[in-house]
């Protein structure tokens, strides 16, 4: 089983909204991760993304991305959303798609070195939501902006299986 699909089934067990939602991780390549999510179960009253979706569906990707990054620095700890704020640039009329990349494409030093020396660190990350087909290098502008700020605490090298 890939890290994804791992990391796709954690997803659906610690945040069962996530599978209600129709959240599927798509690609992380250690610097972004892509997740996709269908309309049908994400309306609202006028046939469009149900904005609480929307905001799930960019919260997930970006929490997912700093999951991902303490796991490929071999650590483990408590990921939670400190501030997240979205803003909806037009509506969402189709299935949809979160974008999350690294500030930079990399993890900021600061990040890292403060899960070092302190075993917790935030991170401030922006998540672009689109319609349509999923892609790490979208053709369309985004359909939504979400811009957060993740905390880890107790961050801790994680054992070797």
């Amino acid at each position: 089983m890939t890290q994804l699909a791992r990391f796709q089934k954690r997803i659906q067990s610690m945040i069962p909204l996530s599978e209600a939602l129709g959240v599927k991780l798509l690609s992380y390549d250690g610097h972004a991760l892509l997740i996709s999510a269908p309309l049908e179960p994400n309306h609202n009253h006028q046939g469009t993304g149900f904005g609480g979706s929307v905001y799930s569906v960019a919260v997930i990707s970006a929490w997912g991305l700093v999951e991902l990054v303490l796991s490929d620095l071999g650590l483990s700890g408590k990921v939670v959303i400190q501030v997240g704020e979205i803003e909806h640039i037009e509506p969402v009329d189709s299935d949809f798609y979160a974008l999350c990349r690294l500030p930079g494409g990399e993890i900021p030093d600061r990040f890292r070195k403060s899960l070092a020396r302190h075993g917790k660190g935030r991170l401030s990350l922006i998540a672009e939501v689109y319609c349509g087909e999923p892609s790490t290098e979208p053709v369309s502008e985004p359909v939504a902006v979400f811009q957060g700020r993740f905390v880890v605490q107790g961050a801790h090298s994680r054992p070797v299986i």
